[in-house]
This record gives structure tokens, sequence and C-alpha cells, in this order.
């Protein structure tokens, strides 16, 4: 699976999935009433990521990605990478993609679970604005992202909880974002992934972002 992951991102100079994104800086901070994982528990800078899970012409729903990394969480170079795209909010929705007109218009899931502590859990977030929101294309244009989203945890079939609140500020360069490799592998103070979907994830990821970097010496980031 790797080669072959690595091949489709070099030739098609960019991810397999999620191939168009925005990236922003990011505000993640805890809700004080809210008991989740580590990373979540503090306040932190996290760099963001909004994308559409096929590259499909905007006009058609595409499942819609919310993608971030808070860096050096656990330690220097230990970062805690979230990847969710858009999903039903239910027991049995909350691990299925489901298309999206826009990134408000539902919910996101991790789709498959984690561990945290021992315990099976599943995280989340929700938009904190109306329904459909904004496109790539007009988070494009936005020098700031105006966009806020409270991050969730569900334990085992429990409804969901909030933890944190992200709020998105300033827009990355085009570049930056591109060559933010994240990885679902980039876990840990006790969350930690299951199953083995989610062992084959990692260097699924790793690949891609190998691939791109064989063709980003290439590529004009004019054009993203």
């Amino acid at each position: 699976m790797r080669p072959l992951f690595r091949e489709l991102s070099r030739l098609r100079r960019k991810r397999v999935f999620h191939p168009f994104g925005v990236g922003f800086r990011g505000q993640l901070t805890a809700v004080a009433d809210g008991a989740g994982a580590q990373a979540f528990a503090t306040a932190s800078e996290p760099q963001v990521r909004l994308s559409r899970s096929f590259g499909l012409p905007e006009w058609l729903p595409d499942p819609c990605g919310l993608a971030f990394r808070i860096p050096d969480v656990y330690g220097p170079g230990r970062h805690q990478d979230l990847l969710l795209v858009s999903s039903g909010e239910g027991r049995g929705t909350r691990h299925t993609l489901l298309p999206s007109r826009g990134f408000c218009d539902r919910p996101y899931s991790s789709v498959l679970p984690y561990h945290l502590h021992g315990e099976t859990v599943m995280l989340g977030a929700r938009a904190l604005a109306p329904a459909p929101g904004p496109k790539l294309a007009d988070l494009r244009e936005r020098r700031e992202g105006g966009l806020a989203f409270e991050i969730l945890l569900a334990r085992g079939e429990a409804e969901w909880a909030p933890i944190a609140r992200l709020t998105l500020g300033e827009r990355l360069p085009p570049e930056q974002t591109e060559r933010l490799g994240l990885d679902p592998t980039n876990t840990g103070g006790g969350l930690e992934l299951v199953g083995w979907l989610n062992r084959v994830r990692g260097p699924a990821y790793r690949a891609s972002q190998e691939g791109r970097e064989q063709a980003y010496s290439q590529e004009s980031w004019s054009n993203r």
C-alpha cells in the first residue's frame, strides 16, 4: 500500500484524498467543564486545514475535512494530529463519511475509534455557525478564517460532549498548508488509535507525503 500511495501522490502532485485545502492558524481553548485528552486540556495554537475529500467540483457535495495539528504538545516534535470528516451525529452515523455542502453543514467525526486511557472513545467537532457555511473558494478569499468549532468527545456509545473550542485566525500561505504532513498516528498522552485499519493509515499518509515531496520541487505553488 505504501508504494501505491507514494506513486499516486507523486503523479497527482497532491494528496490522494483531500487534495484541495485551505489552512489557518488556530486557537484551541479547553472547555471549563469538559474532561478529555491531555492535548485538548490547555490553550494552544494549532495549525488547521479545511479540505474536500475527493476534490469534486464545488457545486457537488463532498465529504469535508477538518484536520489540525497541536504542535509539540507531548514534547519537542511530538504532535497531536486530529483528522475529522463530515459525518453523522448519531451512534451509527458517526462512523460514516457523509457529503457536505459547506464546512458548517454537518458535524465531524474521527470515524474510527481511539482508546483514551483504555476506554474506547470517538472524537468529533461541530461548527458554531449556520449551515451550510463557506466553501473552499470562499475560504481562499479570507484573510481570517472567521469560523469556530466545538471539539467533541464521545465515550463508548454515549452522546457527544464538548471538550474544547477551536477558532480559525489568519490564513496560512498555500505552501505551508500543503507541507503540513498531518498523520493520524501522531498521538499520545493516553490517546491511542484502535484497530487494524487505523494502523495501516499511518504508512499510507507518510507515503503520500513522500510522493508529494518528490513533486513539490517542480510544482508552482501559485496553482494551489
